[in-house]
């Protein structure tokens, strides 16, 4: 009879606490990051099969003679997917009323997990991929003061990206580090008011603020004559008003009303900031940071054997760049998902937050794929990569012209 009563007690739980109970935040915030690691190891690999040295483009030195980079990121993946599973495991155990698991405490195999994983991959004295654990740290500590290396800029700017589409995951980590200050379970539905209703909002934009630093650095190394640079900072730039607006609708209360702004009027505005954001945003990632032209208009673009993409194409099919395009659009716009009243839950429940981060990945692992084949294209072609390096694609290049 008890355990009758416990399995009812459980199923009456809403589901959003339910979500949060079985798959609760540390585990969300460390499945983002191995996934991560893994979606990186599929690119690698992909990328070379199609003869696309990945590591000279970022100026990656590893002995000729050993194993290739992407053989190393699945080691690195798979002993962190081994020590995430063990922790789950004991997690779900536990969870479940395991005698023998209960005095650990639910909270303490959760956060033990979440310490764990980053601390294997970034200590560097464990020896498995030592090399490129530490050139990412490396890296990460530089761009985390706006730092843009000139020999290793490809490999900068791809980080910095990838942490623009890590922003909720972010945030995520600060609730949860919150919480354990405040005597708060983490193993239970988080509390994202934690901290204040600002501070969440502002940990989100430093990601932005570090590619948008990045991009004025390159501006100024030009001489101030690369306008491109600069528009590319304006992208990152249309981002923070919806920041600061989704933050003012979050805190916006009935006592509001008479203030200047009401709450239809920012909850336009925000719509219109997301609109400019998203479109924006879509548009460079088509047309700057993947070269396609089907939003270019010039007599050159209408000789191209397929329309709308460019002469030089690596991946063997040309409907994979339009469906690459297609996800992009559909992705940069998840936010819309908060317009409609009947999929509002996807921004207000755990699983729907999840899911959106999800996706983001989603989105930013396709946007990978094409951005490095562009890059690899845009040196080969300048000569910038030393001529043994840019031999491996010089017959592929020159086949698909």
């Amino acid at each position: 009879m008890d355990q009758e009563q416990v399995v009812e007690q459980v199923v009456e739980l809403p589901v959003d606490a339910l979500f949060s109970a079985y798959f609760p935040l540390p585990y969300r915030a460390v499945s983002t990051f191995i996934i991560g690691v893994w979606a990186w190891a599929i690119t690698l690999q992909y990328l070379t099969k199609l003869r696309i040295d990945v590591e000279s483009l970022l100026r990656f030195n590893r002995q000729r003679s050993g194993p290739p980079l992407y053989r190393s990121v699945y080691e690195v993946a798979g002993i962190l997917t081994m020590v995430y599973a063990i922790s789950a495991t004991l997690f779900w155990m536990a969870s479940n009323g395991s005698t023998y698991l209960a005095f650990l405490g639910l909270d303490i195999l959760a956060l033990s997990c979440f310490v764990a994983v980053p601390a294997i991959f970034f200590y560097p004295g464990i020896a498995f991929h030592r090399s490129g654990r530490y050139r990412f740290l490396r890296t990460l500590r530089r761009i985390m003061f706006g730092g843009l290396d000139r020999d290793t800029r490809f490999a900068d700017i791809l980080v910095a990206d990838a942490l623009t589409s890590y922003t909720k995951v972010i945030g995520d980590m600060w609730v949860m580090t919150c919480m354990v200050f405040s005597h708060k379970s983490v193993a239970s539905m988080p509390d994202r008011t934690c901290g204040g209703k600002y501070v969440v909002p502002m940990i989100i934009a430093i990601p932005y603020i570090i590619r948008l630093r990045q991009c004025l650095t390159d501006y100024l190394r030009s001489g101030a004559r690369e306008t491109t640079h600069l528009l590319n900072a304006v992208k990152y730039i249309t981002t923070f008003p919806v920041i600061i607006l989704s933050a003012v609708q979050r805190t916006y209360s009935e006592s509001d009303n008479g203030s200047f702004l009401g709450a239809l009027t920012l909850y336009n505005l925000w719509v219109l900031c997301m609109v400019v954001n998203s479109l924006y945003s879509f548009y460079w990632d088509v047309t700057k940071d993947w070269d396609l032209t089907m939003f270019k208009v010039s007599s050159k673009n209408a000789n191209l054997p397929h329309k709308g993409l460019r002469s030089i194409l690596y991946f063997p099919s040309p409907y994979i760049y339009y469906a690459a395009v297609f996800v992009d659009f559909i992705l940069r716009f998840t936010w819309s998902l908060k317009v409609s009243p009947h999929l509002y839950f996807f921004n207000k429940q755990e699983g729907g937050v999840f899911a959106l981060e999800m996706m983001e990945l989603l989105r930013r692992w396709v946007w990978l794929f094409l951005r490095i084949e562009t890059e690899w294209i845009r040196t080969t072609g300048s000569g910038r990569l030393p001529l043994a390096m840019s031999e491996a694609g010089t017959g592929l290049h020159e086949a698909k012209d």
